[in-house]
């Protein structure tokens, strides 16, 4: 987060991106991959739907905490509340509690929840910071199945920001349905000695059993090799539309 910044709560991905375009914020951080779980493919879409750009990111660890009201005590946990991915990653831990798990919005939304609503049965798994916010009490710490957990978020805003020394692209590119084609697109940045650091693909919405193809490599845009890279893959390609280069701290 940006120095000075005022941070703007959101229910859904979705809203995080009609407020930027809408300019009620100045940007929206989304994540777009956990270590654990994958990448997240809302985002991925959503950066289709919008004309916004990637202009940053940062990668977090992710540390889950057990919480409550004061005073209520975890064998007295019947129900779990949080985010889908967050009772996903303290699986283990809540199977052993035996308890149930319901999904909520957001994790820190999950805890509030809780803070207003005074259930005695029902937990709820967020930061230690959420808890400090609203007041609860930790019933157990560092609760996720595996502790190398982390999560990459991108910054998203309506106009690009300046190249770094070090850059990182992000672009979508539709590919005609014939053998090879994938091959061919990836050659134009292996040819040329980017490095290419993720690829990722969506379905096409309209067009059951098409593929849109979302690829990260390293380099800025304005680039020389990148450059001529992408002119050739304009040639191979039906769409290829950049989502941002920005710079990537060292």
């Amino acid at each position: 987060m940006e120095p000075g910044a005022r941070p703007v709560p959101c229910r859904t991905l979705a809203e995080v991106f009609s407020r930027v375009q809408a300019g009620e914020a100045d940007a929206g951080v989304v994540p777009v991959e956990n270590s654990l779980a994958g990448s997240v493919g809302e985002t991925y879409d959503l950066l289709l739907t919008h004309e916004l750009v990637v202009t940053g990111e940062v990668v977090l660890p992710v540390s889950h905490y057990l919480m409550a009201l004061p005073g209520v005590t975890r064998s007295a946990i019947k129900k779990v509340i949080s985010h889908p991915q967050a009772l996903a990653q303290c699986n283990d831990f809540l199977q052993h509690m035996g308890v149930e798990c319901i999904p909520f919005y957001d994790t820190a939304g999950a805890a509030r929840y809780i803070k207003e609503t005074l259930p005695t049965d029902t937990a709820a798994i967020a930061s230690k910071r959420a808890a400090e916010i609203y007041g609860l009490e930790l019933l157990a710490g560092e609760i996720q199945s595996n502790r190398e957990n982390f999560t990459r978020f991108y910054r998203i805003e309506r106009e690009p920001r300046s190249a770094g020394a070090k850059n990182r692209s992000v672009f979508v590119v539709s590919l005609p349905h014939h053998p090879g084609s994938l091959f061919m697109a990836l050659s134009s940045f292996a040819c040329r000695g980017i490095n290419l650091t993720k690829i990722e693909s969506r379905p096409v919405k309209k067009d059951p059993w098409q593929y849109l193809f979302y690829l990260e490599f390293e380099g800025h845009v304005n680039d020389w090799p990148v450059k001529s890279a992408l002119d050739e893959l304009k040639s191979k390609s039906g769409m290829l539309r950049i989502l941002g280069s920005f710079a990537v701290e060292e």
